[in-house]
């Protein structure tokens, strides 16, 4: 695609299911990637069982997005250590407390998500945009789900399996409205903003045969996506190729939104 080869980008989340396959996705395009998780021996691990054909592109960093003052602190030290990034992917999600049935959230539930997903992201949009000269152009892509605008089907989820839980898709539709707010506010100074809205991604480690069946069977390819389909939408937004593209709302779910 054009435009990555040479750029610098920061992943959050970047050890996760998504994290990995677009962190990979943009090391084999030539970019520089900052490899940002909560716990820096976390990606400095990941980073070392990855083949040396993505390795010498990875930069592990440790990011603690609940908290301004390290925020400011990583994008201090990332611009005299290595440069300013031109991409930012905001991929990261806390997924504690996503399990908690619906009669038990609490306040917390919803403020803890908000507080990464929402405020630590937009944090982190803000100082890498404070950095850039007059001239520079951007792209930040933030990840959202096909929850965001549309009700999960709790049908889908068998028993003693959680369903995606309520304060994930309220959080989700607000990662909407900062994506279309950023792409208006900073859109004249030559700075993308945009959201891959993702679909149920085929993971082996947390889904049964039978929810990943009763999923495929929403869709309208007959399966669920790949970490790395998810991640190639990614990729495009970051791009070039996607220069006149900013605001955009991307869903990539195989058509289970579509029907």
């Amino acid at each position: 695609m054009k435009g990555l080869s040479g750029r610098i980008a920061l992943v959050t989340g970047a050890t996760g299911l998504l994290g990995c396959a677009i962190t990979r996705r943009l090391a084999a395009a030539n970019v520089t990637v900052l490899v940002a998780s909560r716990h820096a021996e976390k990606a400095k691990k990941w980073i070392s069982e990855q083949s040396s054909e993505y390795a010498s592109k990875l930069i592990p960093l440790e990011l603690n997005l609940t908290n301004e003052n390290s925020i400011k602190f990583v994008f201090e030290k990332i611009a005299r250590k290595v440069g300013t990034p031109t991409i930012l992917v905001a991929n990261a999600s806390l997924r504690d407390g996503l399990a908690t049935p619906f009669n038990k959230l609490t306040y917390s539930n919803f403020n803890r998500l908000c507080e990464v997903d929402v405020a630590g992201h937009f944090l982190c949009a803000r100082y890498l945009v404070e950095q850039l000269s007059s001239d520079t152009r951007a792209s930040i892509v933030f990840l959202s789900s096909i929850y965001s605008i549309m009700g999960v089907d709790q049908s889908i989820y068998h028993s003693g399996m959680s369903p995606t839980p309520v304060q994930y898709a309220a959080v989700k539709s607000a990662i909407l409205g900062l994506t279309r707010y950023l792409a208006a506010f900073w859109g004249r100074r030559g700075v993308r903003v945009n959201a891959v809205l993702a679909g149920g991604v085929r993971s082996v480690t947390r889904q049964s045969d039978e929810f990943v069946r009763n999923y495929a069977s929403r869709t309208m390819l007959g399966r669920m996506a790949t970490p790395e389909e998810i991640a190639s939408a990614v990729a495009f937004l970051a791009s070039d190729d996607a220069s006149y593209i900013t605001g955009e709302c991307l869903v990539v779910d195989g058509g289970f939104s579509a029907w």
